[in-house]
């Protein structure tokens, strides 16, 4: 997957998976609010919470932490 697919629309597992960690980590790790996220992806402030929540769960599920460098 190229960086540049996760701002493209669609419903792929693969893609929905990587979009909800991308806004998992922005918002609760780097501080990116979501109104600021939203028109990157297309998307109202509350689906990017939705968003978030789920790449949370995997995040947790899947032993993923972000990493800074």
């Amino acid at each position: 997957m190229n960086p540049g697919d996760l701002y493209l629309p669609g419903r792929q597992k693969k893609l929905v998976d990587a979009r909800s960690l991308l806004c998992f980590w922005a918002v609760r790790e780097l501080g990116i609010s979501m109104t600021a996220l939203a028109p990157r992806f297309s998307l109202t402030a509350a689906a990017i919470g939705y968003a978030a929540a789920r790449g949370q769960k995997i995040a947790r599920e899947k032993g993923y932490v972000m990493v800074e460098g």
